[in-house]
């Protein structure tokens, strides 16, 4: 089933992923150096990754299908986008009352989406180059 998922998986997700798995590592590196409670940021900053990925995945599958809707295409979207946030404003509020996880790592990790989206075209160059 993994199999079949991943290929059904558009290059630019893929590409996005890697570049938010980089994007993990640095900052888990930066957070590891700078704070005193490393294993909260870590976690945070892994949650904030995967929140990442997982958005970068839904915002495919919203716009794969809002291109076969027509005229509800942009009803879609804005429902879908409000649901995305929605879900990230409530991981984000069980991580401040929970202290399970430092709320400002796995913010720094959600960033993650943004930095993928500007090292999109050069790790695209390079996976193709490789080819």
């Amino acid at each position: 089933m993994m199999k079949h998922f991943f290929k059904e998986l558009d290059s630019t997700v893929k590409e996005m992923w890697i570049g938010i798995v980089i994007w993990g590592i640095l900052s888990e590196l930066v957070t590891v150096w700078f704070v005193e409670d490393k294993a909260n940021c870590a976690l945070g900053v892994l949650i904030g990754c995967i929140l990442a990925m997982a958005g970068v995945w839904h915002m495919w599958k919203v716009l794969d299908t809002a291109l076969d809707l027509g005229d509800g295409a942009q009803k879609y979207l804005t429902g879908r986008s409000w649901m995305r946030y929605g879900v990230f404003i409530l991981v984000f509020g069980v991580l401040m009352i929970s202290g399970w996880a430092d709320p400002l790592t796995a913010f720094l990790g959600l960033m993650g989406m943004k930095a993928a989206a500007f090292m999109q075209p050069t790790i695209h160059k390079l996976i193709m180059k490789r080819r």
